[in-house]
């Protein structure tokens, strides 16, 4: 991947084997939900580290898209009220999951599609509410700790 990939506004974190894309408008809550599935993942003994935050290099390598910090962002995470803090990273992950957050009211219960397109290739997707990092970070936890786990159909 060359710093030149494509820049994209996220957030990617690694939690266990999951490579984990966080998109959503600003202020959605996009680093705190990344901060807070960092700390349940370390509180659990399961490997999580940030990739990058608010930029995200995305790349096309074959039939996966991996994802790098800037150099010039490697390794830190903005936390609201608080600043700039430095935070455990790896230098690139391939994606397994996108998120994207919305408002609560925007969410379908029962969504008709669990995936979506990015770089040409489909991904997994989850849909979860912004600014509601606590719940956020238990459900990326639930998910990463399963990665293989079929998704519920309905009936």
């Amino acid at each position: 991947m060359s710093e030149g990939a494509p820049n994209h506004h996220g957030t990617a974190i690694a939690v266990g084997e999951a490579g984990i894309l966080i998109r959503g408008s600003a202020r959605s809550g996009k680093s705190s939900l990344a901060f807070a599935a960092l700390r349940r993942a370390e509180l659990l003994g399961v490997p999580a580290f940030l990739v990058a935050d608010d930029q995200v290099l995305l790349d096309r390598v074959g039939e996966r898209v991996r994802a790098r910090a800037p150099a010039s962002i490697r390794g830190l995470i903005e936390v609201s009220g608080v600043g700039i803090l430095p935070e455990p990273t790896v230098d690139e992950v391939v994606l397994t999951l996108l998120v994207d957050l919305a408002e609560p009211a925007a969410i379908e219960r029962l969504p008709a599609s669990g995936s979506a397109t990015l770089l040409g290739l489909t991904l997994r997707r989850v849909v979860l509410p912004a600014r509601q990092a606590p719940f956020g970070a238990d459900i990326l936890q639930g998910i990463a700790m399963r990665p293989n786990a079929a998704a519920l159909t309905k009936s």
